[in-house]
């Protein structure tokens, strides 16, 4: 198999955020056997190795990442009838539903509000209130990060929470989601999907950002309202800001750094938790090192 490693490319091209250093290795996996191969890969040369989907909610560091960053590209799509659609890792959740609607099969017109992939809506449950990934998933195929072959696994097995699944500790790879969607007409799903990123536009800011940065907190309205009501919209580091639209929402302005998003999501954190008593935690991956809770995150 022939396959091509990159070495020393800019991670900026990759992620929303447009920032970061160089991946030490990357390349492209289209299919299973690419996949594992690259993996093995990260192996033998005894680095980390990534996933990486749409890039929409992670934060590189400028030093770049020291090892294998494994862009998924596996993006086929399959209908089995009874409602049940099969897509791979690496398909974009728009498509994903703007396909679906082509065979007049809905459910999931408000993970239009979610930009990335499915594996990454997977590794995250990803989602709005009114619906998440877990919620109509069916099974997915895995590469558990312990084995060799793939293996089929149910909705259970990934422990989903908000903003949270299993395999953001055991690493193990997203091959496909297989979802049970619900029959509906496609001009209503159209209309839906038209409702929601309307919606979406009407309160969160256009421009380079990952969404919101911190999850919300159970005990207050959100993460946006504590940063908003605590004096931080409009605060910048550099060339980092947070939004006067969303303060939720920490913005690219145009040349910053990594260093300057992380900086200020540190201080809207610290003035956040002396105002509230709140820690809020970040939604965002911090790539290779969160110093919000001390651990690596490769």
């Amino acid at each position: 198999m022939d396959i091509l490693i990159q070495k020393n490319v800019a991670l900026s091209q990759f992620c929303t955020y447009r920032t970061g250093g160089p991946a030490r290795f990357l390349a492209e996996a289209v299919d299973i056997p690419t996949m594992f191969t690259l993996r093995e890969f990260a192996k033998q040369q005894n680095v980390p190795h990534l996933i990486l989907g749409g890039g929409s909610n992670v934060l590189f560091a400028d030093e770049g990442f020291p090892g294998l960053i494994i862009l998924n590209r596996m993006n086929r799509v399959f209908f089995h009838g009874q409602g049940l659609v099969t897509a791979e890792g690496g398909v974009n959740l728009m498509r994903l539903i703007l396909t679906a609607a082509e065979q007049n099969l809905g459910g999931i017109s408000g993970l239009a509000n979610v930009p990335g992939s499915v594996g990454g809506a997977v590794y995250g449950n990803a989602g709005i209130p009114d619906i998440w990934i877990g919620n109509v998933m069916m099974h997915a195929t895995i590469l558990p990060s312990d084995q060799n072959k793939p293996m089929i696994v149910p909705p259970d097995y990934f422990e989903f929470g908000y903003r949270e699944s299993k395999i953001k500790r055991t690493r193990d790879i997203v091959l496909s989601a297989t979802l049970k969607l619900t029959p509906c007409p496609k001009a209503l799903i159209q209309r839906e999907v038209h409702d929601y990123v309307k919606a979406r536009a009407l309160k969160q800011p256009a421009g380079a950002s990952c969404g919101s940065f911190f999850k919300n907190p159970g005990t207050f309205p959100s993460a946006g309202w504590l940063i908003e009501q605590s004096g931080c919209k409009g605060m910048q580091v550099g060339g980092a800001q947070v939004s006067e639209k969303h303060g939720n929402f920490f913005m690219n302005t145009g040349g910053a750094a990594s260093a300057d998003i992380l900086n200020l999501a540190l201080k809207v954190h610290a003035i956040v938790k002396e105002k509230f008593n709140v820690s809020l935690e970040p939604e965002v991956q911090i790539i290779p090192n969160n110093p919000f809770n001390g651990h690596s995150e490769h």
